[in-house]
């Protein structure tokens, strides 16, 4: 029930970020009370959202090889399947400012910025940070779940769209280099 819940609630709150726990509640077809026991305060469900997808994103992330060149890909790959979670991670008001949450998402991207500044140059442009790129990368991850949800992409479309746009729209020309 657990995961149903905050999957349900990962919905939820993305439509609407000020959604009650009564909401969630009613969206995932339990009690306002079986609800509250388990997450006493709305602050108790983000922050149970938010380690759920970082958890999933760590598991997930736990079976790339960072020391490949091919990490940003198989990544992307990877993550394209969790898209809300991401979502959440990336737009839900406030998450910067929970100090352990705000940790955790740091400490995800750090191998991933690793493996960006170790392919500026060659694969990936240098004159751009390393931090752009990642953000980059995310956005397409955001976009491309949105279009599968709107059912405008095909999920197994999804990594090529935000690969093609992660390496070709940030890909190294050699000139922009010498700026």
């Amino acid at each position: 029930m657990s995961v149903h819940l905050l999957q349900t609630a990962t919905s939820v709150l993305l439509k609407d970020p000020t959604a009650s726990l009564g909401d969630v509640a009613r969206a995932a077809g339990v009690g306002r009370t079986t609800l509250h026991k388990r997450y006493p305060t709305r602050t108790d469900l983000v922050r149970a959202v938010a380690s759920e997808a970082l958890d999933l994103i760590h598991s997930v992330a736990r079976e790339v090889d960072f020391e490949s060149d091919d990490a940003l890909e198989d990544l992307m790959r990877r993550l394209v399947p969790l898209g809300p979670r991401v979502e959440f991670l990336l737009r839900f008001p406030g998450l910067e400012r929970d100090e352990e949450v705000a940790g955790r998402i740091r400490e995800m991207d750090r191998p991933v910025l690793d493996v960006i500044t170790r392919l500026q140059g060659t694969r990936l442009r240098r004159d751009l940070p390393a931090w752009w790129i990642l953000q980059t990368a995310y956005a397409g991850l955001f976009i491309a779940w949105e279009a599968i949800s709107d059912g405008r992409l095909a999920p197994l479309d999804a990594p090529r769209f935000v690969l093609t746009t992660v390496f070709e729209g940030v890909q190294h020309v050699g000139t922009a280099d010498r700026a």
